[in-house]
C-alpha cells in the first residue's frame, strides 16, 4: 500500500508544473503564502509562518529568487518561468531572521494572466514595470507590519533586482546579493546571448545611498556569472564590498555555507575581513 502512495505521489509531482512544485516545497518547510495585487501585477509571497508576530523594531529579510526557467533548451520560451530547483526556499529555511520571498511578476502560477506576457521573464526581465511592481509589493506588504529595517536578498537575477529595488523601498538597510549579473551588458557579451535591451542595468543605473550596505557575494568558479562582474559593478561604488568565495560555483555551495555567511552578514563587513575575503 505504502509503495501504491509513494509512486502516486511520484506522478502527481512529475504531472505539476514548476509552480505547483515550487509551492509544495514551501509548504513543506512550513511556509506561508499569501497574493498581493498591484496596479499591474499579482505577487506570490511566501513568508515564515508567524513572521508576522512582534516584529516591532526588528529587521526583515525579503529574499528574492533568480529568473528560473526562462528558456527551455536555450531555444523556446518557457510557459512557467518559476524556478525548477527551489534553492532560494532553501536558503530562506535555514534564516532564524523573520524573512519572506517576494516573488517575481509571472512567477508563481501567474505566467498566464492577462498582465503578463514572456517578455516579463525574457527581454524585460528586470524592466521598469517589473521593478515598480516589485517595490510596490514590499511597500504595501510593509504597510501592515511593524518592521523598521529591511535588508533585500536576491540570488542570481534576484540580486539584480534587489540592486534596482532598493532605492524605492525606505526601509532598506543592506542588500546582499548572490552570484548576481549586476552588469547584463557585461553578463551577454560574455556568453554571446543577444543583450537584454529592454532591461535596467544596475551597472548604469545610479549608485545606491551610502546609508544602505551592501554584500555582494560571488563564486569563484561560477561560469554562469564569473566574480568579475560583481568586482567592476563594486569598484564603481564606494562602500559596496564583493566577497568572492573561491571553491562555490553558481550554484554550490551556497545552501551549505548559508548559516555561516548570515551570521557575517549580521556582523559586517569586519567579519569577512577578518576571514580573508577580498
Amino acid at each position: 500500500m505504502r509503495r501504491i502512495v509513494w509512486l502516486s505521489m511520484l506522478l502527481l509531482s512529475a504531472c505539476a508544473t514548476p509552480s505547483e512544485r515550487f509551492a509544495g516545497v514551501a509548504r513543506g518547510l512550513g511556509f506561508d503564502e499569501l497574493t498581493i495585487r498591484t496596479e499591474r501585477f499579482a505577487h506570490r509571497i511566501y513568508s515564515h509562518a508567524g513572521v508576522g508576530e512582534g516584529a516591532a523594531n526588528k529587521t526583515l529579510h525579503v529574499y528574492l529568487d533568480g529568473d528560473g526557467t526562462p528558456w527551455l533548451q536555450k531555444r523556446w520560451i518557457a510557459e512557467d518561468p518559476t524556478a525548477r530547483n527551489p534553492m532560494i526556499l532553501k536558503l530562506m529555511a535555514q534564516d532564524s531572521a523573520p524573512s519572506i520571498l517576494l516573488g517575481r511578476p509571472c512567477y508563481h502560477g501567474f505566467s498566464q494572466t492577462d498582465a503578463c506576457s514572456n517578455k516579463f521573464w525574457t527581454s524585460h526581465r528586470y524592466a521598469r514595470p517589473v521593478v515598480a511592481s516589485m517595490a510596490a509589493a514590499l511597500n504595501r506588504w510593509l504597510e501592515t507590519s511593524g518592521f523598521t529595517e529591511v535588508v533585500l536578498i536576491g540570488y542570481s537575477g534576484g540580486g539584480t533586482l534587489a540592486v534596482l529595488i532598493a532605492p524605492y523601498v525606505e526601509k532598506v538597510k543592506a542588500v546582499v546579493t548572490v552570484a548576481a549579473n549586476l552588469d547584463i551588458k557585461a553578463w551577454s557579451e560574455f556568453h554571446g546571448y543577444l543583450p537584454i535591451s529592454d532591461s535596467l542595468n544596475p551597472a548604469v543605473e545610479p549608485a545606491l545611498s551610502p546609508d544602505i550596505r551592501q554584500f555582494h557575494l560571488a563564486g569563484g568558479k561560477d561560469d554562469n556569472v564569473p566574480p568579475f562582474i560583481s568586482a567592476a559593478f563594486v569598484k564603481a561604488r564606494n562602500g559596496a564590498q564583493v566577497i568572492v568565495y573561491d571553491d562555490f560555483n553558481h550554484q554550490c555551495c551556497w545552501v551549505e555555507a548559508w548559516p555561516a555567511i548570515l551570521n557575517k552578514i549580521s556582523a559586517g563587513s569586519r567579519a569577512f575581513i577578518a576571514d580573508g575575503f577580498r
